[in-house]
């Protein structure tokens, strides 16, 4: 009973203690402009799960190529024996240009500074799109460091890249 009447008297003294300035009431619309609907109000939204993801120009083949191409394997690395994948996460606004890059989980050595310079010499991506509109679009990428010679099987998908990083 003590606890239902501590209750009642804290709920009771903060509605009296709120005076009219302090509550305002909005229609549906006036909050639908504040939040922002998703795509239309606010324009700065990234979305982390579109319909049609963000892609680089030419597809995969095209992603290849230019990552065979641009990749350098550090000499740290190379000196150290150093191979892994490195995880960046960047945002691909809807202009097609690369944000807010990030390694999520690197291996150090030169490998997550090499691999966040090669997404800064990509060249603009086809940005996603949610509901038919060009969004904002938040995408996580792994960048495969192998030296030549190692034993270290690698997926299937993975493997061109991997051997063209060898030779290097």
């Amino acid at each position: 009973m003590k606890k239902s009447t501590l209750l009642l008297a804290a709920l009771l003294f903060v509605a009296f203690s709120c005076s009219d300035e302090d509550i305002s009431l909005e229609s549906i619309d006036q909050v639908g402009q504040v939040v922002g609907i998703a795509g239309e109000q606010n324009s700065d939204e990234v979305f982390l799960i579109v319909e049609e993801p963000p892609t680089f120009p030419g597809g995969t083949d095209a992603y290849t190529k230019h990552l065979l191409t641009n990749l350098k394997y550090p000499e740290q690395a190379k000196k150290e024996g150093i191979e892994g994948n490195v995880f960046v996460s960047f945002v691909v606004t809807k202009e097609g240009k690369l944000e807010d890059i990030k390694v999520v989980r690197g291996i150090g050595a030169g490998c997550d500074t090499e691999a966040v310079r090669m997404l800064l010499t990509s060249p603009d991506w086809t940005p996603g799109k949610q509901r038919g509109r060009l969004v904002n679009a938040r995408m996580s990428l792994r960048v495969a460091f192998k030296l030549s010679g190692s034993e270290t099987k690698v997926d299937e998908g993975s493997q061109a890249i991997v051997k063209a990083l060898s030779s290097l």
